[in-house]
């Protein structure tokens, strides 16, 4: 009888073993693997999720950068003439020039057109002689215009007339660019 119970408990055992198995095998690691699937395609769209919310973000940073700026946009198209039309900034510096009694000699570069934007530069160089007062209105005047103007650099000489010591006569050098809109092709 204990040979036999030996035996049962054994047969028990193994039996149990084998259910164990079984059950890991045909339950638990299928049931693993489905939820190592579903937790890779979880992050998966966690990510794209991320990423769209990025692109909204940035998006929404972009529109509201616009909507700061789209008021300015009509006040740079404004300030800035067409090209080819150079002949009207010329007219108004030498009409400023002569209303002020200031000698004006201007010298016109070559404009410099980059294709992948929608302005040309071209530079000037004024050289006025005048008394210091009007030369510094001048200056004032060109400020003034309505037409964007770039100096980059200004060379002043002042020197005192010798009999009228309250006369001073000065030359100015001004090397200064403009921006000026390519049309539309």
């Amino acid at each position: 009888m204990h040979a036999l119970l030996k035996n049962r408990f054994m047969i028990s055992t193994i039996a149990f073993a084998l259910l164990l198995v079984a059950l890991i095998v045909l339950v638990i690691v299928p049931s693993f693997l489905e939820i190592r699937l579903i937790n890779q395609q979880v992050l998966e769209e966690r990510t794209r999720l991320e990423a769209l919310y990025t692109r909204g973000q940035v998006l929404k940073t972009v529109q509201q950068n616009y909507n700061t700026i789209k008021d300015d946009a009509t006040f740079l198209n404004s300030i800035i003439l067409k090209e080819n039309q150079e002949l009207s900034y010329i007219t108004a510096i030498e009409g400023i020039a002569s209303n002020l009694g200031v000698t004006l000699e201007i010298t016109v570069s070559n404009p410099k057109r980059t294709p992948e934007t929608r302005f040309s530069e071209l530079g000037f160089t004024l050289a006025l002689v005048g008394e210091w007062e009007q030369l510094a209105r001048f200056l004032d005047h060109i400020e003034a215009l309505p037409y964007y103007t770039n100096i980059n650099e200004m060379t002043v000489a002042v020197r005192s007339d010798e009999k009228n010591k309250t006369s001073r006569t000065a030359n100015i050098t001004i090397a200064a660019i403009t921006y000026w809109l390519i049309p539309s092709l």
